[in-house]
C-alpha cells in the first residue's frame, strides 16, 4: 500500500494532495491489466471510472463524421483519463484504446466526487490539467493548420520526442514505435502523405525509418523544419 501511495503522489491528479487523500484513493483503487489494442471505453459511453495509468501506453481518439481517426492524445504513466465524463451528466468525450500491454488503477466514479469535495488540492489538479490539455489542443491545431505536410508531421514527432513517449535503442539513440497511420491519425492528414512526408525527413538527415518505427536522428534540426529555419 506505501508503495501505491508513492506512485500516486507523481500523478498530477494527486499533486500537493495531503497524505490522507493518497491513503483513500489507494484503498479505493482497483488494479486492472488490458491487453494490447483493448478498448477501455468508447466515445458516447456512460462514464463510470477514472483511470491511472501505471504502466503501458493509451491512445486517445475520436473519428470525424466521413469515418477518420483523429488522435488527441498519447498517454504514458504517471497519467490519468476518463475524468470528463465523471465531471458532468455526458458520455465520454473520445475512445480510449490501449497500445500495448498497459495496467490502470480503477477509481469509480462516487470514491472520485468524494476525493474531489473532501481535498481542494485533488479538484484543483484537475481543472489544471484540463487546462493545460485545452492549452495544448489550441496549439496544436495552430500549428497543424498552417504548416505543410513535412512540418506537420515534424511537429507530431517531436511533440512524443518531448512529451518522452519514445524508446531507446542500444546506441542510445530514441525510437518512436508508430506506424505511419498512427502519425497520419496524430497530425491530421492521410497515411500516404505522412509516408511522402518522413521520406523527406529521411532525406534532410533528421530521422530514419524502418517499418512501423521512426529513428530520430537530429531532433534539433526537426526543431529547424518546423520553424521554417532550415
Amino acid at each position: 500500500m506505501a508503495e501505491l501511495e508513492r506512485f500516486l503522489a507523481q500523478v498530477p491528479l494527486f499533486h500537493g494532495a495531503p497524505q490522507r487523500a493518497l491513503e483513500i484513493a489507494a484503498q479505493a483503487l482497483q488494479p486492472r491489466t488490458f491487453a494490447a489494442d483493448t478498448v477501455f471505453f468508447q466515445e458516447g459511453d456512460q462514464g463510470e471510472v477514472l483511470y491511472v495509468l501505471s504502466s503501458g501506453m493509451v491512445k486517445l481518439f475520436k473519428i470525424d463524421l466521413e469515418g477518420h481517426e483523429k488522435t488527441l492524445a498519447i498517454l504514458k504513466p504517471p497519467e490519468f483519463f476518463g475524468e470528463m465524463a465523471l465531471l458532468g451528466e455526458q458520455g465520454r468525450s473520445a475512445t480510449a484504446l490501449a497500445i500495448r500491454e498497459t495496467l490502470v488503477y480503477l477509481l469509480f466514479k462516487d470514491d472520485f466526487q468524494r476525493l474531489l469535495k473532501d481535498y481542494p488540492s485533488v479538484s484543483l489538479n484537475v481543472a489544471n490539467t484540463l487546462s493545460q490539455r485545452l492549452r495544448g489542443m489550441v496549439d496544436e491545431a495552430q500549428i497543424l493548420s498552417y504548416k505543410d505536410a513535412q512540418g506537420r508531421v515534424a511537429y507530431v514527432i517531436l511533440r512524443l520526442y518531448w512529451n518522452g513517449l519514445i524508446d531507446f535503442n542500444e546506441e542510445g539513440s530514441a525510437i518512436l514505435r508508430l506506424t505511419h497511420q498512427e502519425l497520419a491519425s496524430l497530425a491530421g492528414t492521410s497515411r500516404e502523405t505522412v509516408t511522402r512526408a518522413l521520406k523527406a525527413l529521411e532525406e534532410e538527415h533528421v530521422i530514419s525509418t524502418r517499418p512501423k518505427e521512426v529513428l530520430i536522428r537530429d531532433p534539433e534540426g526537426l526543431e529547424e523544419i518546423l520553424h521554417g529555419v532550415r
